[in-house]
């Protein structure tokens, strides 16, 4: 009677690329070598390595599949094998299994970039496996996490350390939309707004590359770009009634008389640089401009003077009329300007503002011991928006 014999089950590999599927380069190894070439690699793969390099002994030890499977054993004793393994790839540029083995060696010793790159090439050769799902996932988890550093640092005021960061997920996925994102805000962070702009055309158009568009227009000095992108945001945008106010008021300025950009700038403020700014800042005013028309000699060569005849006979300044001078060259003191802003605030209907007394602990403004044109402008901002200011939170 004769004896059956059961055939033992083919050698599973699980953990690493089987060094024969897709087709080796070199000859073909006989069914026996082949068996045994997976047996090794599986009992690597439970951890017994030394029975599998003695398996591996047995055969060919200059095949492709058999060296491969040498640096399977070695990867899965934890051991480098990227460097072996990218020389097998480089004489045999089709292998998909080694592409495959690469990609698991250097994403495994931190060079994600190079492991990306050989997923997918082994997905391109045919290597069975998501390879371009493993592609793709370690890419988003390192382009994530880079970012992720890369926008702490640039919260740290290291722009030059942001920008290194946003190049090396660019060189990895020259796509990525928060790395270019992370970029711009860099070289904006560093005063290099034309290399900013270079990057513009590339940003998508959510909200926030239209708002970082709109901050590379301002840098450039093209407010009217600004202006247009700004007003691209939805009204739902808690930023844009500010950024959209902001940049027509540059815009405004740009065209303004020189006169007007020397007032608001001005470290001690004049008072026909003061009706200078209150009719710009208030150009309603002209419509209150119904009193009595006085004749100042002291304005009549200044470029101002249009300004000074609206604010007096609006009733927010006034001058001498016994000596007819508007004294235009005087310093604006701290309770004139207060004065004076509650003129404007009459003469607007707007609510008067609220000034801080000592030991005050209200919302209230500080009255500000030296009169500048930045501090009067604001002030004025804050009297003429009021409650009805359209940024203002309801």
């Amino acid at each position: 009677m004769l004896a059956c014999r059961t055939a033992a089950p083919p050698a599973r590999i699980s953990r690493v690329p089987d060094p024969l599927v897709p087709a080796a380069p070199g000859a073909v190894l006989g069914t026996d070598q082949q068996a045994a070439l997976r047996r090794a690699v599986a009992i690597a793969e439970s951890g017994e390595f030394l029975r599998a390099e003695k398996e591996l002994a047995t055969l060919p030890m200059d095949h492709p599949a058999v060296r491969l499977a040498s640096l399977e054993v070695v990867f899965l004793q934890n051991g480098n094998a990227a460097a072996a393994v990218k020389e097998l790839t480089s004489q045999f540029p089709s292998y998909a299994s080694a592409w495959g083995v690469l990609a698991l060696a250097w994403h495994r010793e931190g060079d994600v970039r190079q492991a990306v790159a050989a997923a997918r090439k082994a997905a391109e050769l045919g290597l069975p496996g998501e390879w371009s799902d493993t592609a793709a996932r370690w890419e988003k988890t390192f382009t994530d996490k880079r970012l992720a550093e890369g926008g702490a640092m640039l919260q740290r005021g290291d722009a030059a350390g942001a920008l290194g960061v946003a190049s090396e997920v660019l060189e990895l996925t020259p796509s990525a939309t928060g790395a270019r994102i992370l970029a711009t805000r860099a070289h904006l962070a560093m005063g290099d707004a034309k290399a900013a702009a270079m990057l513009v055309p590339a940003l998508p158009d959510s909200e926030e590359g239209i708002e970082l568009k709109g901050q590379v227009a301002e840098r450039l000095g093209q407010w009217d770009l600004a202006v247009d992108l700004y007003g691209r945001l939805p009204s739902s945008n808690p930023r844009r009634c500010e950024l959209l106010r902001t940049a027509r008021e540059q815009w405004r300025l740009v065209n303004a008389p020189p006169y007007l950009t020397k007032a608001f700038g001005a470290r001690i403020l004049t008072r026909k640089s003061l009706a200078a700014i209150l009719v710009w800042k208030a150009p309603e005013l002209a419509s209150q401009a119904t009193g009595p028309a006085s004749v100042f000699e002291d304005i009549v060569n200044l470029n101002e003077r249009r300004d000074i005849i609206t604010v007096v006979r609006s009733g927010v300044m006034a001058g001498d009329p016994v000596t007819r001078r508007f004294g235009a060259e005087h310093a604006v003191t701290p309770r004139e300007l207060q004065a004076v802003l509650g003129r404007l605030a009459t003469a607007l209907g707007r609510r008067p503002l609220t000034w801080c007394d000592e030991d005050d602990h209200r919302v209230c403004v500080t009255l500000p011991t030296v009169v500048d044109g930045a501090t009067a402008a604001a002030l004025t901002d804050d009297l003429v928006g009021g409650e009805d200011t359209p940024c203002r939170p309801r």
